[in-house]
């Protein structure tokens, strides 16, 4: 994360050094875009209503077995990711379409190349070792994000614009765009995330029955339907897919947040507290001193939980916003068309949604900015 926060502090820089004064107008007209507009308004809505889950938590706390969840202001902290995107979008209209050009084919490249190291990194364990629970000497490809989840929820969105990108017609080295795809979707696979196992296949049969010529749709969906017949036989991938490890503990902090929605059905028990209030919740459910707990491993459970039904409302009003942003503009001959790339790409980071939250991690939460921000230009 400290990188993270680093380039985000020398863009900053960087805007400012470039045209010291003009940068408070750019931004300002950046909000007059009806896209940005809206963008920014959806982002106010959703934290607002995290800020009312917070205060209605601090006044009205929920606790179980003599432990009470203690809100703490800073945990909005989070919140400047929404609004990072605007900036973002500032940064690259003062570029020239060439310079764009060229920090898309960095994005993509940077991309490339980490995909390969996940691919040694399954076999070798560099540069952090994470070992598949049944498959002796074999390791997720976690790169340097630390978790395979991260890497599931991040890399899907760079891979489907390199996808989209060898259907760019302006552009000769579509070939290498083919090959950052292919090496991505290597390591995305060697993630052994089991819902990217089924969602990444999803996202991919949608983008080649839109986007692809009609001569290649029906081999692309052939192709794609085969392989996952045949990694469907392969012992190894059948018995990870069906592991049992990891179901029952998720299916208590499911079953947890609905409770917490029973409890507070408008505001929640405070957004990002569910961490907490799921192991006091289980602990006491069970009479146990020590049991499994964290986030609710489900997007829409965690905000219902975390902050009811204003903030739920309120996310999925910015969620349809951001997909909506794209789909207006699917069919527009950009210099850099790969909207189609991207919208495929939300599909897939929604159903990984489904079994852990990926919207508010922070090194997620970076590439959804960068994405967001490409949308918005």
């Amino acid at each position: 994360m400290a990188p993270m926060g680093i380039g985000a502090a020398l863009l900053i820089g960087a805007l400012l050094l470039q045209s010291p004064g003009s940068l408070k107008k750019d931004f300002l007209a950046e909000l007059r875009k009806i896209p940005s507009k809206t963008y920014f308004w959806l982002s106010f809505l959703l934290t607002c209503t995290c800020a009312l889950s917070l205060f209605c938590a601090q006044i009205w706390p929920l606790g179980y077995g003599g432990h009470f969840v203690h809100p703490d202001w800073k945990d909005l902290g989070k919140a400047w990711y929404l609004f990072w995107p605007l900036l973002l979008t500032v940064g690259l209209r003062r570029l020239s379409p060439q310079q764009r050009k060229g920090v898309f084919y960095a994005w993509i490249f940077a991309f490339a190349v980490f995909s390969v190291l996940g691919i040694l990194q399954y076999f070798t364990g560099w540069p952090r070792a994470q070992s598949i629970p049944g498959e002796d000497f074999h390791y997720h490809a976690t790169l340097f994000l630390g978790h395979h989840l991260s890497v599931a929820s991040i890399f899907i969105f760079p891979f489907f614009a390199a996808l989209e990108a060898t259907q760019f017609k302006k552009i000769k080295n579509r070939p290498l765009f083919a090959l950052a795809a292919l090496l991505g979707l290597m390591t995305l696979f060697l993630t052994y995330s089991r819902t990217l196992w089924i969602a990444l296949p999803v996202g991919i049969l949608i983008w080649a029955i839109w986007a692809l010529p009609p001569r290649w749709k029906l081999p692309c969906v052939a192709i794609t339907l085969l392989a996952m017949l045949a990694l469907h036989q392969y012992a190894p991938f059948r018995s990870r897919l069906y592991q049992s490890m990891g179901v029952h503990t998720r299916t208590d902090l499911w079953l947890a947040n609905l409770e917490f929605f029973k409890q507070r059905p408008i505001t929640g028990v405070g957004w990002r507290h569910t961490i907490d209030l799921s192991g006091y919740y289980l602990m006491q459910k069970w009479n146990v001193s020590d049991i499994f707990s964290g986030h609710a491993h489900n997007n829409f459970l965690e905000m219902l939980g975390g902050t009811g039904l204003l903030g739920t409302t309120a996310w999925l009003a910015w969620c349809l916003g951001v997909i909506g942003i794209l789909f207006q503009k699917r069919n527009q001959q950009k210099e850099l068309p790969f909207s189609r790339g991207l919208l495929c790409a939300w599909i897939v980071f929604h159903l990984n949604g489904l079994t852990q939250v990926n919207i508010w991690e922070g090194k997620v939460e970076h590439q959804m900015a960068w994405v967001i921000a490409w949308s918005l230009l």
